[in-house]
């Protein structure tokens, strides 16, 4: 603001010093028109300077800014006074006209020039830390697997808005016996033997496919593909869940995983697949564990 009003002080004395050098130089025919456009010109760059001034910014664009708009202050401000006296002598029009309301403006051009580059870089890292944020709220913090939360919120509604015609198969797949690892080894021990299940999901499924921790030890695959691929999926998912190595206190854990399965009609809801699958995974369990069963529509 002491600049501003340095700069509008020295510019008044200025020019009035100017008015008693050219005083017997005066316009006979004064063009109002142009008058009123410097007027309106003056008032709108003191508007651009009040705004600048108002915002505090230490920024290098905000400072040339005020520089380009006090440079262009100072031309237009010379222009107006030519409208009622011929300055002399000529260079000081020259440079106080032209020259200084030009260079304003290159200034202001330079300063919007680097304020958009740091408006995108802003808008850049906006996004970015959106896409973080929205990865972890859609992200088990433990396996990194998509989570239920995704499942609901999204991932179904994306696939009942789809008009795609792609065959899914769906895999519902619970550790067994998990309670008793929990009860006799610890928490930490379980949530060791929960990552690794997700490990060996994540190495066998692909980019398109879809895998979620459907709850504690239990998850949910979307594979992209028909029923007789995903039983292979799903069986390299059991076979090396079962013979990767798990040691505790040395000794290794006989460990394995239940599946269901069902291919999801193109006709059918992804809820009513889920319960079929959830239905299959249930017989699994009654089978003696450590297999995969397949669901059907018959299933009650």
């Amino acid at each position: 603001m002491t600049s501003l009003v340095i700069l509008l002080v020295v510019l008044s004395v200025w020019l009035v010093l100017l008015v008693h050098l050219n005083a017997q130089s005066t316009v006979n025919n004064i063009d109002y028109n142009d008058v009123v456009s410097e007027v309106f010109s003056i008032a709108f760059i003191l508007l651009l300077l009040g705004v600048n001034m108002r915002l505090e910014s230490d920024k290098a664009e905000s400072k040339l800014m005020f520089v380009g708009f006090c440079c262009m202050l100072i031309g237009d401000g010379h222009d107006l006074l030519d409208e009622f006296v011929k300055i002399h002598p000529d260079w000081l029009a020259l440079v106080f006209e032209n020259i200084a309301t030009n260079l304003g403006i290159v200034i202001v051009a330079v300063a919007v020039f680097l304020w958009s580059g740091r408006y995108k870089e802003q808008l850049s890292l906006l996004k970015r830390q959106k896409e973080i944020l929205t990865d972890a709220s859609n992200t088990d913090p433990l396996t990194k697997l998509y989570n239920r939360r995704f499942l609901t919120n999204e991932f179904i509604q994306k696939m009942l808005t789809g008009n795609d015609d792609k065959t899914r198969t769906l895999l519902l797949l619970d550790l067994d016996r998990f309670k008793a690892v929990n009860d006799n080894y610890g928490h930490a021990t379980g949530d060791r033997l929960i990552v690794l299940i997700a490990d060996v999901i994540k190495s066998e499924i692909r980019e398109q496919d879809y895998a979620f921790r459907y709850g504690g030890e239990e998850f949910l695959v979307v594979l992209n593909c028909n029923r007789e691929m995903a039983f292979k999926v799903a069986e390299r998912i059991r076979v090396d869940f079962a013979t990767s190595s798990f040691k505790i206190d040395g000794q290794e854990l006989v460990k394995s995983t239940s599946i269901g399965l069902f291919e999801l009609p193109s006709e059918m809801g992804f809820e009513q697949a889920l319960d079929i699958t959830d239905k299959a995974l249930y017989r699994a369990k009654q089978n003696g564990r450590n297999c995969i069963v397949e669901g059907t529509l018959c299933v009650s």
